[in-house]
């Protein structure tokens, strides 16, 4: 396994068609590369979009001019072999911290998984230190 500490934002968007798409048009425009998302309704006309970008200054400048809200979070992205429980081992080390996860999200591919979990900030090290990222 091999894993990796990043910065997650979330920026908050309405649920309604093409409210994602006008996000990725407005960072693909200011040339922020989208290497992780997860988007889904929150209820009541609202969603959320999770995402690691190669230029988050650009999800910054574009939540700004569109008056939408953009949160930083301690996320890891873990990658390696897929096989039969492959989530609960990767896992097993937060809950033997006592660490919550605040937002996994996970694709397999060619037989490889990638996973990206989101902690709280003030559990960042512990965190880090327990998926030895």
């Amino acid at each position: 396994m091999a894993a990796s500490q990043e910065t997650v934002y979330k920026i908050d968007i309405e649920d309604k068609p093409g409210a994602l798409h006008e996000v990725l048009s407005s960072a693909a425009g200011a040339g922020a590369n989208i290497s992780f998302l997860a988007a889904f309704s929150a209820g009541g006309g609202k969603g959320a979009a999770f995402m690691i970008a190669d230029k988050p200054e650009a999800l910054k400048e574009l939540a700004q001019a569109q008056g939408r809200a953009l949160e930083g979070y301690t996320g890891f992205l873990l990658r390696g072999a897929d096989q039969v429980g492959a989530g609960a081992d990767l896992t097993k080390p937060l809950a033997n911290e006592g660490i919550n996860i605040l937002l996994s999200a996970a694709t397999i591919a060619g037989g490889e998984y990638q996973l990206m979990i989101l902690v709280d900030p003030a559990d960042a090290d512990a965190a880090s230190k327990a998926l030895g990222a």
